[in-house]
């Protein structure tokens, strides 16, 4: 489960990056923008990091949300997990349960339909919070033979086969409100913001550090006085003659 959320967590993060390259692309066909590019060399490198790293953080945040959300799911068994509906349910109470359903939307249906009720809604939506917190449901059912028999082995086989389909789809319903909430919801804010954090940015990285600048720098001021030296010199050659 791990490897397959950070793998696909990874895929969709080297599509933000591939995005993100075309484009810089389409920027350097601009007139205005090339020639910026074309005068500051470190720039499409520098902006190019910051997007890297504002992607990965935003994967890391991302994956660790996720496992967190299901985390739960693949490391209890809970039988009244929504979609599970252990064979022995697949009776007259499973009908009976599916008719009351029925009836509460379409009262739902009807409330709507009409003026619309603050305290019938809520008194409705209260009764099927009270019905659902009293319905039981099990893996199997409650009388067994005192010896496991051939016919209990194949209903625990039909029910945790059962069960594990509707986990299966209910962890993928999960998955899809993780994806859109913390990676593609939270890369759309990230991306307002990019441009003000990149012009917040410390531009001085672009600039590679040469230490031997400093010794240019330092021999080109000792020729620069040397010449005012000499001038002053001349000056005062001038003034006595």
């Amino acid at each position: 489960m791990h490897p397959g959320i950070n793998f696909f967590i990874k895929h969709a993060g080297s599509i933000f990056r591939n995005l993100f390259q075309v484009a810089l692309k389409d920027i350097n066909q601009l007139p205005e923008t090339k020639h910026l590019f074309d005068i500051c060399p470190g720039m499409e490198s520098f902006v190019t990091l910051k997007f890297d790293d504002m992607v990965w953080a935003l994967m890391e945040s991302a994956a660790a949300n996720t496992h967190l959300a299901i985390e739960p799911y693949y490391s209890c068994l809970d039988p009244n997990l929504p979609n599970f509906r252990p064979p022995e349910h697949d009776t007259d109470e499973e009908d009976e349960e599916i008719d009351l359903n029925e009836s509460i939307m379409s009262k739902l249906a009807s409330m709507f339909r009409k003026t619309l009720d603050d305290t019938v809604t809520k008194q409705l939506l209260r009764d099927r919070g009270r019905e659902r917190a009293s319905e039981k449901r099990k893996f199997l059912a409650e009388k067994r033979a005192s010896m496991i028999n051939e016919d209990e082995t194949d209903e625990i086989i039909k029910s945790a086969f059962q069960y594990l389909l509707s986990l299966h789809e209910f962890i993928e319903t999960i998955l899809n409100f993780q994806t859109n909430y913390s990676l593609y919801n939270a890369f759309k804010e990230e991306l307002e913001s990019f441009s003000r954090v990149v012009s917040d940015s410390d531009w001085t990285e672009m600039l590679p550090q040469d230490d031997s600048l400093d010794a240019m720098i330092d021999n080109l001021d000792d020729k620069i006085n040397g010449l005012k030296g000499s001038l002053d010199s001349v000056n005062k050659m001038q003034m006595k003659f």
